[in-house]
């Protein structure tokens, strides 16, 4: 594995310490960019705009290029990779040290975090582009300081007063390191000392920025001055200034920290701890601190409010606010707003309305002169009143803040809006162990993991879902519920308390889905036609353009996202818009209701012909695996599609659907297109024999790929078209017969070319080269496969290129021709296949690696092939592996073990016998018909050979 760092400067190792050269400082700024997001798709133009700015070359794409191909020679041609219009860096998220550096922030640990700082990011390199993020880690760290720090001053403050000093000066801005310093001075008897300190950071303050100190430095001053006692005590620093007079709950949130209640007013303390929002609920108190008005948005059950009251509670406590939460929810009127405050704060705060002032304006005279936070709960439907009175307090009220949860911004002046999103897998299964625990005692999560996950991963890791959910384990099983998953909005089930829109994730949902107008009803409903995230185009393909009253339908989607109904996802090719599950199932729901779900699903696959058409030009030609990621983008849409089509007894548009991307089945091992052909067949009348013919070759396809050629029958016999050219090759084919494929394939050759698809033409020619050599006709697979290889050369795609090659230099084995073979398989292994290809590339390096003597590598890449081979159940291919295994056992001396795979070649089909009789006739005889394996057993029998293996090979 390769490591990478960043902090000190960029560099690469191997595990074992060894430094790769990484080249160039472009080249080394292409890794930081990449390196910054390991695992993650990073488009190609935002690449660009890291790596130079605002002044990018005008051969930006190909210097580009240029770099990704050094940093693949230096750190392996796998660890980047080319995703569409994106680069991805393939490594584990641990093997980049600001990866680890910010794990252990996440999971509290300072400490741990400072060992993994390295020293300033990206040191040495001139890159404005990443400018942001350096100095973005460069806050985190000291954030990790002033935490370490304040743990020294706890356990020994004069030890910590030397690292205190040097900081405050080299960061004489930062407020709380001056508190830490000041405290740890005091506590060690340095009064005076402690309160220089604070004159020198208000001088620097004053003279640099123009600001007094804030309220809790202020307060620390002034305990100093009064040398109050509760300086002595534990957790007296400024994080507690403004929190000492406050009564402790006893509950503590996610990150630990006690959840308080204010002083003066109420925010209730949510129940149980804030599950997997450790980072949200930073960014919630971080904005408080310098944003007047604060909005979490977020559809119904997200968990807005239990954040907003987690952020509410730390903010208060940290920062000596006062703090109220006013609950919208029941009131009716936008016009109601200030009459809800009012009632909140009269009993803390008093509210006398004067006379020729509105009940506005004398709130915001009250707290004029408080410093305090006003949470505001559900104002999705009293928006306007809700914007006016956060405006009103942002303007008139300079130390208090504005928290509101809704559907869609506020949008005043001043405000910073803060998405709130699904919880990630592992938190929401952490919510659901824990709700389920409360509901039963006698709950194990051990028991019930998988089933948990996919419970989770259907609700789309809805906070009020997930715990409506766990809350059935009083008389449920998770099996139980995940069977019933199809409907997301029953298996939630309900509660007995709480407000009424959240007893239920229906009624969640359905609040939501009130507020909107009739226009944006309407989309919404036509939107559930969407299982996956789709683009703006899509929206309106089946929307047909407009909405009935005229409106454009990018406006009204921008509304469905501005009210939290739409999530906005981004892919390698763009930005996309969803919906959560539970949400689409509602909305499913209403479009059964209006009586439009046929018209609506024969749209989205009238659209997917257009899309499928696209995918289909890039598939076929240099710009593959472009067409590899816009298909996996597509792929969802592309199922709901045929599955309609063929529910709808219409096999001929599933036909044109699934037609463009057939070729997938074997180059890429989607083997849902076998499953398609069999339900085209099934949907197709007995007098279409076209159509038959052409399905019964993928049906033919998927079987043999499976090596279960008694299914393919099964199913030739069930949908007969035994005269037509391409039935009669789709038997050849998955009978292994190379006489027959010999006889039947010019004439289903020549029928494709009639119907000007010379592509699918050109494949079966491509795919039926194994077997006639198997069969001796090697002077005919050299013509026509040198053909197609000058082809792909030209005009793409890759795959059928390494495809083709391969196929020559086995053909060159067979016959003898050593360089020639080498020739070939060295040509396939640089060419560069979309990801998740069933390519032999494995395969051919491995030949190379043993053919330079580098045997350890050989059987490493071989066992890597054959792990592959069995995880997608390609084993068709096993006879290839096998060629490969027999001659590095037979060359290493391993010869019961090249007997034995031999003796499998030779009862597998004509191509491997042809390879057992020709390619190492060194070995023994084949064994006898009681040792014969299947191709399963042969792929397993290798697997085992090769790990012990590799174990006793030296590493290349």
């Amino acid at each position: 594995m390769v490591r990478i760092g960043l902090l000190g400067g960029v560099r690469a190792a191997t595990d074992d310490g060894r430094p790769l050269v990484v080249g160039p400082a472009k080249s080394q700024t292409v890794l930081a960019a990449l390196a910054l997001a390991p695992g993650t798709p990073l488009p190609v133009s935002r690449l660009i705009e890291l790596v130079w700015g605002d002044a990018p070359p005008r051969t930006a794409d190909k210097t580009l290029q240029w770099h990704v191909a050094q940093l693949r020679r230096a750190l392996g041609a796998g660890t980047i990779a080319r995703v569409g219009a994106a680069y991805r860096l393939d490594v584990p998220p641990d093997a980049v040290d600001v990866t680890r550096f910010q794990r252990r922030l996440r999971d509290g640990d300072p400490a741990g975090a400072l060992a993994e700082w390295g020293g300033t990011p990206l040191a040495g390199l001139d890159a404005p582009g990443l400018a942001a993020a350096a100095a973005g880690l460069t806050e985190q760290w000291l954030g990790a300081v002033e935490a370490d720090l304040e743990r020294r001053v706890e356990a020994d403050p004069r030890g910590a007063v030397g690292p205190l000093a040097e900081l405050a000066e080299r960061h004489p801005l930062r407020e709380g390191l001056c508190a830490l310093l000041m405290t740890a001075l005091y506590r060690t008897g340095r009064q005076a000392d402690a309160l220089a300190a604070f004159r020198r950071a208000r001088a620097r303050l004053v003279t640099e920025l123009g600001v007094e100190p804030g309220s809790a430095l202020r307060e620390l001053e002034a305990r100093i001055l009064a040398q109050d006692e509760r300086l002595h005590r534990p957790s007296a620093t400024v994080a507690t200034a403004g929190a000492a007079h406050t009564g402790d709950t006893g509950a503590v949130d996610d990150l630990g920290r006690p959840l308080v209640s204010p002083l003066v007013g109420g925010l209730p303390v949510p129940p149980g701890n804030l599950v997997g929002r450790a980072d949200e609920l930073r960014e919630v108190t971080g904005a408080l601190g310098h944003s007047p008005v604060v909005t979490l948005v977020g559809p119904g059950g997200i968990g807005k409010t239990r954040l907003a009251l987690a952020a509410a509670h730390t903010t208060a406590s940290e920062h000596g606010r006062d703090g109220w939460l006013v609950e919208l929810a029941e009131i009716t009127s936008p016009a109601d707003v200030p009459r809800a405050v009012a009632d909140v704060l009269a009993d803390g705060l008093r509210v006398a309305q004067r006379p020729g002032q509105t009940l506005t304006q004398s709130l915001v005279a009250g707290l004029r002169t408080r410093r305090a936070l006003l949470v505001l709960d559900n104002c999705e439907h009293v928006l306007d009143g809700a914007a006016a009175l956060a405006q009103a307090v942002a303007e008139g009220c300079p130390e208090v803040r504005v928290l509101a949860t809704a559907r869609e911004r506020l949008a005043v002046p001043g405000e910073q809006v803060l998405p709130v999103g699904p919880l990630a897998p592992a938190a929401a299964v952490e919510l659901f162990h824990t709700r389920a625990l409360a509901a039963d005692p006698d709950y194990d999560p051990r028991e019930h993991g998988c089933h948990v996950e996919e419970i989770c991963r259907r609700l789309d890791g809805i906070p009020l879902a997930v715990e409506l959910a766990a809350a059935r384990m009083a008389s449920h099983r998770p099996v139980d519920l995940a069977a019933r998953l199809d409907d997301a909005l029953r298996t939630a089930g309900a509660r007995r308390t709480g407000a009424a829109r959240h007893r239920t994730l229906r009624a969640a949902v359905r609040w939501s889905y009130d507020l909107l107008t009739p226009a944006e009803q309407t989309l919404f409903a036509q939107l559930s036609v969407f299982a996956a995230p789709f683009e703006l185009g899509a929206a309106g393909a089946v929307a047909a353009g407009r909405s009935a009253d005229g409106e454009e339908v990018d406006d009204l989607l921008g509304s469905l996202v501005e009210r939290s109904m739409v999530a906005v996802a981004f892919g390698p090719t763009g930005r996309r818009f969803r919906l959560l599950e539970p949400v689409r199932q509602f909305a499913a729901e209403q479009l059964r209701e209006r009586g439009q779900t046929d018209a609506i699903a024969e749209r989205q696959a009238r659209w997917c012909l257009v899309e499928v058409a696209r995918v289909r030009r890039l598939l076929t030609g240099p710009d593959e695996s472009e067409g590899v990621a816009r298909l996996g983008e597509l792929w969802a849409h592309l199922r709901s599609a045929v599955a309609w089509a063929c529910a709808a007894a219409d096999p001929h548009l599933a036909d044109a659907l699934a037609r463009p991307v057939v070729t997938e089945l074997p180059l890429r091992g989607r083997q849902e297109i076998g499953a398609w052909a069999e339900r085209i067949l099934a949907a197709t009348a007995p007098d279409d024999r076209d159509l038959r013919a052409f399905w019964l070759v993928w049906a033919a396809e998927r079987h043999t790929q499976n090596a279960n050629p008694a299914a393919y029958h099964r199913v030739a016999e069930r949908y007969a078209a035994s005269e037509h050219p391409l039935a009669r090759y789709a038997l050849a084919y998955a009978s292994g017969d190379g006489e027959a494929l010999r006889r039947v394939l010019p004439d289903a050759v020549a029928g494709l070319r009639r119907r000007d698809d010379d592509h699918l033409a050109s494949f079966l020619e491509l795919t039926s080269a194994g077997p006639l050599l198997g069969i001796g006709r090697f002077e005919q697979v050299d013509a026509s496969v040198a053909a197609l290889a000058d082809r792909y050369r030209t005009v793409g795609p890759p795959t059928l290129l390494h495809w083709a090659l391969q196929t020559l230099g086995y053909s060159a084995s067979f016959q003898g021709r050593r360089d020639d073979a080498d020739r070939y398989f060295d040509e396939a292994a640089l060419v560069d296949v979309p990801a998740g290809t069933l390519s032999a590339d494995e395969l051919t390096r491995a030949r190379s690696a043993f053919r330079r003597g580098d045997r350890g590598r050989a059987f490493r890449l071989l066992h890597s092939y054959v792990d592959r081979l069995i995880e997608t159940d390609n084993v068709v291919a096993a006879s290839v592996a096998g060629i490969e295994f027999v001659t590095m056992m037979a060359a290493t001396g391993r010869t019961a073990e090249a007997a034995h795979i031999r003796a499998y070649l030779a009862a597998a089909n004509e191509f491997g016998a042809l390879a057992a009789r020709t390619l190492v006739p060194g070995t023994a005889d084949a064994a006898p018909a009681a040792v014969r394996i299947d191709d399963r057993t042969a792929l397993a029998y290798m697997r085992d050979v090769l790990s012990a293996a590799s174990r006793h090979s030296p590493a290349g």
